[in-house]
C-alpha cells in the first residue's frame, strides 16, 4: 500500500474513538439525507402512542400527531443484569465502550456472545488483557459449534483473555480510574453459592439488548408485550398479545422490538414487508 512506518508504532485512543463516532455520524447523516430527499418529515424526539387510532404524541412536547399509518421501531437498548450498577465509565454497556474514554489494562466482560467477542479484539489489539464472565458451561454458548471453535482459536487462544463460566456475576460496583478498582462478585450459577471476586480496572456488560418498547403507550392501545417484545404477525402487523391475539388495525412493529431476528439487515426487510 505504499507505507512507510519508522520508530514506534503506536495509537491515539482520541484519535480511533473519534474516527468511529465519525462514521457512526456519517451512516447517520446519509440516512437522513436520503429520507429527506423521499420527503419525509424528520421530527426529533421519542413518540409515544395515545391509545386513539391514528395518533402518536411527542412525549416531550406533547404535540400529538395523525398519520393514516403507524410503524414502531423503536430499537432495544442494552440489558443490565440486576446487581450491576452501570456507570459507563468503569462500568458500561456496549453503548459506554464505543465512546473509548479509556483503554483498561484489565476489563472484565459480562457476556461471551458476540458482542462481548467483538469488544475483547477491539480490547486486546489496543493491549488490555480481557476476562470473560459466563453464567453458561461454555463460552460463545449462541454460536454454532463449528464457529465458536474457529473464533477460539482465532480471536481467543493467542490472545491476553482468560474466562470464567458456569457463574453469575451477581454484583457489580463501579470503581475510580487510577484509585480504585471495579468489584466484580461472582456466585455459582448452579449452586448460588460465592466463588471469587474479582477486581479489575473497568468492566463491560454485554448481556444481550431488550426491545425499547417501555413507556409507548402500548397498554393504552391494548397491546400485552411478552418481555417487552411486541407480537406481530409475517405482515408484520401488530398483534393484541403473543398467543392468540388479534391485530391492532393501521398499526405494524419492525426490528428489534419484535423479536424476530435482531438485525439491522433484517429490520430493513421487515420494514419492506410491512409497507
Amino acid at each position: 500500500f505504499g507505507i512507510e512506518v519508522e520508530g514506534e508504532v503506536k495509537y491515539d485512543r482520541a484519535g480511533v474513538a473519534g474516527h468511529a463516532k465519525q462514521l457512526a455520524n456519517k451512516v447517520k447523516g446519509n440516512l437522513e439525507g436520503s429520507l429527506v430527499a423521499l420527503g419525509v418529515d424528520i421530527v426529533e424526539g421519542r413518540g409515544i402512542l395515545t391509545g386513539t387510532a391514528h395518533e402518536v404524541k411527542d412525549e416531550s412536547s406533547g404535540k400529538v400527531y395523525t398519520a393514516k399509518d403507524i410503524i414502531l421501531a423503536p430499537g432495544s437498548i442494552p440489558f443490565v443484569p440486576p446487581g450491576v450498577t452501570v456507570d459507563e465509565k468503569t462500568v458500561y454497556t456496549s453503548d459506554g465502550a464505543l465512546e473509548l474514554n479509556s483503554v483498561p489494562e484489565w476489563v472484565a466482560i459480562v457476556g461471551s456472545g458476540y458482542i462481548g467477542l467483538e469488544f475483547s479484539d477491539v480490547y486486546t489489539a489496543l493491549g488490555s488483557e480481557v476476562t470473560f464472565i459466563e453464567a453458561l458451561p461454555n463460552i460463545m454458548p449462541t454460536f454454532d459449534r463449528e464457529i465458536a471453535k474457529l473464533a477460539e482459536r482465532l480471536l481467543i487462544r493467542e490472545r491476553p483473555i482468560d474466562y470464567r463460566t458456569g457463574v453469575f456475576a451477581s454484583e457489580v460496583t463501579p470503581g475510580i480510574p487510577g484509585e480504585k478498582p471495579v468489584t466484580i462478585k461472582m456466585i455459582d450459577a448452579n449452586t448460588k453459592e460465592h466463588v471469587e471476586t474479582l477486581e479489575v480496572d473497568a468492566c463491560m456488560v454485554a448481556t444481550g439488548r431488550v426491545p425499547a418498547t417501555q413507556g409507548m403507550g402500548l397498554e393504552d392501545s391494548g397491546i400485552e408485550t411478552m418481555r417487552g417484545f411486541v407480537a406481530v404477525d409475517e405482515k408484520m402487523r401488530v398483534l393484541t398479545k403473543h398467543e392468540d391475539g388479534e391485530v391492532v388495525p393501521n398499526v405494524w412493529c419492525i426490528g428489534d422490538a419484535n423479536g424476530k431476528m435482531m438485525l439491522a439487515h433484517a429490520a430493513s426487510a421487515q420494514g419492506i414487508s410491512a409497507i
